[in-house]
């Protein structure tokens, strides 16, 4: 990482500050039905049929008959009949004519919603001035679409039971197991046995398609999709177990090393949030040979995203002290006993891909450090540096993606409203310095899965892999297909589509994040729902060193003041108040300038004669 990392103090608990670049959503899989929220004036409100339950006894008061109440009930119930019934007219009438069964639907869907009753009663000013009351504590959230008209499908950002959106760790950390397994493949794969294996399996589910055909019996390709390719995520994170009878088995989630690496989740400022509309990008060719553009289609959802230029606060732990106790349960590679298992076979090459750590690294650790010894903690930081490090390449990886895509689809010579200009503006929103994430919905391909190693490596048999798959292939191109005909794959224009979100004027990418300083400030920043940044870390208090008690010989410890940092460092050792020499000491992860002047305990290696030390080792700051 370009920039120090921020630790806080007294703990090995990193903390990564990250901008969003553009909007970011991370939903729960659900789709928000029009009783959770009520749109006006430009904004959106979060409100549940429970608080609306709570306005209508407001307003009830003093009334033992409780008649808004119960007529809420009852037209709510005569709105959902009347949906279905208009559903189930259009399910039964076919292709007969005669009859706007979608515009009917749109209306009444249009009508559904907790403003219409408020209205229908005269209420709806009141209403309005209920939701605004801040001890209500309804979120309003600015429509930033154009005209401020969401789609009808809405999703909710991922929220807790108090119903406060957050960021999950398990996104953050997917979008670095991603980054970690591309480090991986592209460094440390063997690339003739995966080639091998992925046309091993290719042909596998091809056997069993001509099996299924000349059986006449149906054929899925689907459940193959989710086990196909495990093997690579398994040789890269899992070590390898043997189970009593002495059989072989992978993919255990306690043999996964990246169990090490421990991610929070995140409180998010509610004034960060909006709502957005997404839209389909669709590359279609256009006529006369004029070449292939993205067309704008409206498939995709409305989303509460957090806005570009929030500050997220990412606290982050790595589990040290299992790889130290694996490297001093066994010197070699081969693994340990557990009950009648054996685990964690081929662990060691799976740190060195994973994090950077070799056996070398681990035995600066001597048995007994604690947590807070400077060693233990250099080690957690040469771990996150690597880590950051396969992070920024992929995401590097993934803009460059990006970046060609929009240059070749999105020319501004193409005349027509598919906004090619917007979606050239767009794609300088994710251009930035350093360290870059890119997580949550419409990742794309890109951030979800190895394609871009895929193509880069493997492109012929991908080919193969989207046939297979239908990877690429329009829902409805069937319909337009000859008899014979099949999908034919062109690996060198994948991926054609995009999920961008669409404002006036522009076309942003979701969910890039950038690092950066742990002062920086954000736009509309909520002190109250968002956490603290880490408080910035205190040196100790200065320590007076002393002098050598004794006899100087081989292991004797000295005080040592540093005086420059680097690796090797320089120390002054205080043998006498007389003799004061310096030496310079190497040590694996270096030693900052920021501890210059610090007191040193160093442990004698070598004397020669009676006073001059040849040789000392670093053993931790007093």
């Amino acid at each position: 990482m370009e920039r120090a990392m921020t630790f806080l103090p007294n703990s090995n608990t990193l903390v990564l500050h990250l901008r969003t670049l553009t909007p970011l959503h991370v939903g729960d899989g659900s789709q928000l039905h029009s009783f959770d929220y009520v749109l006006h004036g430009g904004h959106f409100y979060r409100v549940s049929q429970y608080r609306f339950e709570q306005f209508l006894q407001q307003i009830d008061a003093g009334d033992d008959s409780l008649k808004n109440a119960l007529a809420f009930a009852d037209w709510a119930t005569d709105m959902a009949s009347k949906i279905e019934s208009v559903e189930t007219d259009r399910r039964n009438a076919g292709r007969q004519g005669g009859r706007d069964y979608n515009q009917e639907l749109s209306r009444l869907r249009s009508e559904y919603n907790l403003l219409a009753f408020s209205k229908k009663i005269g209420q709806d000013r009141a209403f309005i001035d209920f939701l605004k009351k801040p001890e209500n504590k309804v979120r309003a959230l600015p429509l930033l679409m154009e005209n401020a008209r969401p789609k009808q499908e809405i999703r909710g950002f991922q929220r807790d039971a108090e119903g406060r959106a957050y960021l999950p760790g398990s996104s953050v950390k997917g979008c670095i197991r991603t980054a970690l397994l591309y480090h991986y493949l592209t460094e440390h794969g063997d690339y003739q046995k995966i080639h091998e294996q992925l046309n091993k399996e290719v042909a596998k589910i091809k056997a069993d398609r001509d099996e299924a055909e000349r059986r006449r019996v149906r054929f899925s390709v689907e459940k193959y999709r989710k086990a196909f390719g495990n093997f690579i995520e398994e040789e890269a994170f899992n070590a390898g177990m043997v189970t009593e009878r002495n059989q072989a088995r992978s993919g255990e989630a306690q043999d996964d090393l990246l169990r090490c690496l421990l991610i929070a989740d995140v409180a998010l400022p509610e004034d960060g949030l909006a709502v957005d509309n997404i839209d389909l990008y669709l590359v279609k060719k256009l006529p006369k040979g004029q070449g292939n553009q993205a067309q704008r289609q409206p498939q995709s959802p409305a989303v509460e995203a957090l806005r570009p230029g929030q500050i997220l606060a990412v606290k982050l732990d790595f589990n040290l002290d299992l790889l130290l106790q694996l490297h001093r349960s066994k010197p070699g590679d081969e693994g340990f006993m557990v009950g009648k298992e054996k685990h964690f076979i081929g662990w060691r090459k799976r740190a060195a891909w994973l994090f950077g750590l070799e056996a070398a690294d681990f035995d600066t650790i001597p048995p007994g450090t604690k947590n807070a010894d400077p060693r233990y903690q250099a080690l957690v930081e040469k771990a996150f540096t690597h880590i950051f490090g396969c992070v920024k390449r992929f995401s590097d990886a993934q803009a460059a993606a990006y970046e060609h895509w929009q240059k070749n689809y999105t020319k501004p010579e193409h005349k027509g409203g598919n906004d090619a200009r917007n979606v050239d503006t767009g794609s300088k929103s994710i251009r930035a310095n350093g360290l870059r994430l890119h997580l949550g919905f419409a990742t794309g391909f890109e951030g979800m899965t190895e394609v871009l190693y895929l193509l880069a490596e493997h492109k012929r048999l991908f080919a193969d892999i989207m046939e297979l798959f239908a990877i690429g292939d329009s829902p409805s191109a069937w319909k337009n297909r000859r008899p014979g005909d099949t999908y034919r794959p062109n690996p060198d224009q994948f991926p054609k589509s995009r999920r961008l979100v669409s404002r006036s004027g522009i076309a942003l990418p979701l969910g890039w994040l950038t690092q950066v300083d742990a002062d920086a400030q954000g736009e509309a920043f909520s002190a109250g729902d968002f956490p603290s940044p880490a408080e910035p870390h205190t040196p100790p208090a200065p320590v007076t060193p002393t002098y050598l008690r004794g006899t100087l010989k081989l292991g004797a410890e000295l005080n040592a003041e540093l005086l420059s940092g680097g690796n090797p460092g320089k120390f002054k050792l205080f043998i006498r108040a007389d003799y004061e020499p310096t030496v310079e000491v190497k040590y694996p992860a270096g030693f900052k300038t920021e501890d210059v002047g610090r007191i040193a305990l160093l442990r004698v290696k070598n004397v020669k004669g009676k006073e001059e030390v040849t040789a000392v080792e670093f053993v931790r700051f007093r």
